[in-house]
């Protein structure tokens, strides 16, 4: 199977069991007349943020022949300077409107995605190369 293919899959199959968990939600509302369970904001905002540093890192890090171990430390890393940054500053990040939030969410994201990548390379040694 190709890698793409593959890749494919994993996204269809995620996507698909956040489906089934959301409308799971919805009939369990509906049936027992309640609200929908719904994070809050700050909750929302920090699980994204660092699902999506934590993709881009993982890409990042494949693309440049890391190790499983590597990856794994900078996935670690990478989520935990997120949620650091994020508890620093939760009620300012709480109540800044959505536009403000995506767009300082983007230029943080790539300073911690820069500072992970760079820094995990510095810290855990080389990367095997094909040609070695």
């Amino acid at each position: 199977m190709k890698p793409s293919t593959r890749d494919n899959l994993i996204y269809l199959a995620v996507g698909q069991g956040l489906v089934a968990l959301i409308v799971a939600d919805l009939i369990y509302s509906e049936t027992h007349h309640t609200k929908m369970w719904m994070p809050s904001r700050f909750a929302f905002r920090a699980v994204t943020t660092s699902a999506l540093l934590t993709y881009f890192v993982l890409k990042q890090m494949r693309a440049e022949k890391a190790t499983v171990t590597q990856m794994l430390a900078a996935a670690v890393f990478a989520v935990l300077l997120q949620l650091g940054i994020m508890l620093r500053f939760r009620e300012v990040i709480d109540q800044l409107p959505g536009m403000s939030y995506s767009a300082l969410a983007l230029v943080e994201m790539f300073f911690a995605w820069l500072l992970t990548v760079r820094g995990t390379s510095y810290l855990l040694g080389p990367r095997k190369r094909n040609s070695e």
